[in-house]
């Protein structure tokens, strides 16, 4: 049984007046009544008077309308009828987010008949399955007239028994609750509702003590329009009529997101952290051409059901005290190493600013070696994962070659490099260190290293070596699945960030539009085409021949760029792959990422691959 808080909302009207005369030294000296004293009393009196006529003119007159309303809210008990929520549905019109009815039990403490009191409390009691003490306890908790909710979600029968007490004191009303038909698969996108606590009273007036809000996700971001208006129930305290005004339903949701491809990710996603051992990944889905929201897949993941009707202390320690953390939307809130799905930036960085010809052939061994600056004998080795020989700009993308980009972007052989200022520059065009304003709550920015920021927090000079890091997405270098998405998605249509949208469209209660979410350009980035094809030409060179190559089975052409990060030294890294298709005209870029726990791991690619194949049979 669950508590409930009794709230009243009754004026009393007891006007009290105090007369307090104060009584001065000089009137407790005989004097003699001089004559003008009298004309003073008898302008006085009359003044007096003038203004008790109005008052009563005023309160008699003007005030009539006052003491209707008052006298007429008194003879009514109002039980409120909580509105529907807006339905959610995916841009095909399958239902995410709906309502199921249930009944409430309501008790009116004016109606009920004293000597009947005690019978209807313990026919009640079986009825509700609940011990007498406990009902008996909860209806004298209400002092006063409010009416209670005693139960909020009775059964059918239990509301056909309880009909046959025909007391006057026992109202049944109909109710909604919030069902997620699908669950798991959705529950960081749609999020979940919960009952109101004592901080949402306060803050708004909208909401009544029995009332649902929206707590995560788009039931979240979008209450406002989800919650509707509530009705009421009215009863004359002296007779059993009754006035009811109709609640008014939410407005409905019309989501991009596309319901099958959402489950196939989640479903995949699901066995591939099954044959890893692992317990974290995320995919998200996105149409370059507009920036809308296709698909979001965060793991672990939590039933957003299990919200509705509160959580028992094993599921609130399952979600709250989990250190994986499964209410962590992480492909919004997430922020992780990128690896080298950032080498196409650098790439295009390079090629922007002159820094190297994508022709030039560059050596890539195994490792190079660089000397500490302040002490020669201090030589620092930096490894690529094999030894490439000679590559060009196309190959390195390709065959993500680390020792290419550490020169291209922190300068080696003849190779000035960008240097960390050019290179965080370009991160910024992209917005790396900018929430890209999504429509769900949580979203964080990515971060970008550089020198002012590691001698403030570390009190550290910057090291060519740091640049080197930054340049194949390792270091102190962050970002979100989110940002990293949008970016492949800039890269494959020519320049262009778009603001993520997962609502297409919002419908009244009636069926019909409300309001329409155009495409939102972020930045319109005005690189040279050739330097863009160049960049893409080695990530379509990757999905074919490279280390994206297992996509080379699809009937159709992509580009791609994967990567994989250190998450915990030695001993798990994150596999990424970011992939945008068909490559000539880029409808899906489709980002995933998860623990792989050894280095390499290609089930990413794999899972990439069917999804891919699946989305444009």
């Amino acid at each position: 049984m669950k508590d409930y808080r009794i709230s009243a909302d009754t004026d009393n009207l007891e006007p009290e007046e105090t007369l307090l005369e104060a009584v001065s030294l000089d009137s407790r000296i005989e004097r003699p009544v001089k004559s003008e004293f009298f004309i003073a009393f008898y302008f006085s009196i009359v003044a007096i008077l003038i203004i008790f006529a109005g008052a009563g003119f005023k309160l008699s007159i003007l005030g009539n309308d006052y003491f209707t309303a008052l006298a007429a809210k008194n003879q009514f008990i109002t039980i409120p009828i909580s509105p529907s929520r807006g339905l959610i549905y995916s841009q095909e019109g399958t239902i995410l987010a709906e309502n199921a009815s249930v009944y409430g039990l309501w008790f009116l403490p004016s109606k009920i008949i004293t000597s009947e009191k005690e019978e209807i409390t313990i026919k009640l009691s079986e009825i509700l399955n609940l011990p007498v003490d406990n009902l008996t306890s909860l209806m004298e908790k209400n002092s006063g007239k409010a009416p209670l909710l005693i139960k909020e979600d009775i059964s059918g029968e239990e509301k056909e028994k309880i009909s046959y007490l025909s007391s006057p004191a026992l109202v049944i009303t109909s109710d909604n609750i919030r069902v997620y038909p699908d669950g798991e698969s959705f529950s960081h996108l749609l999020g979940y509702v919960s009952l109101v606590n004592e901080n949402d009273l306060t803050k708004d007036n909208f909401y009544q003590s029995n009332d649902q809000i929206g707590r995560s996700g788009l039931e979240n971001y979008y209450e406002s329009y989800l919650r509707g208006r509530r009705g009421e129930i009215l009863i004359n305290r002296f007779n059993d009529e009754t006035q009811e005004s109709e609640p008014h339903k939410g407005n409905s949701l019309v989501l991009n997101i596309d319901s099958k491809l959402q489950r196939d990710i989640y479903s995949e996603l699901e066995n591939g952290l099954r044959q890893t051992g692992q317990g974290q990944a995320i995919a998200l889905a996105q149409d370059p051409r507009d920036g809308r929201i296709l698909s979001l897949v965060s793991l672990p993941s939590y039933n957003n059901n299990s919200f509705v009707n509160g959580l028992t202390p094993d599921q609130f320690k399952a979600l709250f005290e989990n250190r994986q953390e499964p209410l962590l939307n992480r492909v919004i809130s997430g922020r992780f190493s990128p690896g080298s799905t950032i080498k196409p930036l650098i790439a295009l960085a390079a090629l922007e600013e002159g820094v190297i010809n994508p022709s030039k052939k560059i050596n890539a061994p195994g490792l190079i070696t660089i000397t500490n600056p302040y002490d020669p004998e201090i030589v620092y080795t930096f490894r690529d994962w094999k030894n490439h020989g000679l590559v060009n700009m196309r190959e390195a993308i390709a065959n993500s070659s680390d020792i290419y980009f550490y020169t291209v972007g922190g300068g080696f052989y003849d190779v000035k490099g960008l240097g960390i200022e050019r290179i965080a520059r370009y991160f910024k065009m992209f917005k790396l260190d900018s929430v890209l304003g999504i429509d769900l709550g949580g979203e964080v920015a990515g971060f970008v290293p550089d020198p002012e920021w590691k001698r403030q927090n570390r009190n550290e000079i910057w090291y060519q070596g740091d640049t080197f890091n930054v340049s194949i997405g390792q270091g102190d270098l962050l970002a979100t699945p989110l940002w990293l998405t949008s970016y492949i998605a800039a890269i494959g249509n020519n320049g262009y960030l778009y603001k993520p949208l997962i609502v297409d469209k919002i419908l009244n209660e009636n069926g019909d539009n409300l309001k329409t979410f155009e495409p939102q350009i972020l930045a319109s980035l005005d690189f040279n085409q050739e330097n863009l094809d160049v960049v893409k030409e080695g990530m379509k060179l990757a999905s074919k021949v490279g280390t994206a190559k297992v996509l080379n089975g699809l009937p159709f052409e992509v580009g791609a760029k994967s990567g994989t990060a250190e998450v915990i030294k030695g001993q798990s890294t994150s596999s990424w792959i970011s992939v945008f298709a068909p490559y000539n005209n880029p409808q899906v870029v489709l980002t995933i990422m998860m623990e792989s726990g050894r280095e390499g791991s290609y089930i990413p690619h794999q899972i990439a691959y069917r999804i891919l194949k699946e989305y444009f049979k």
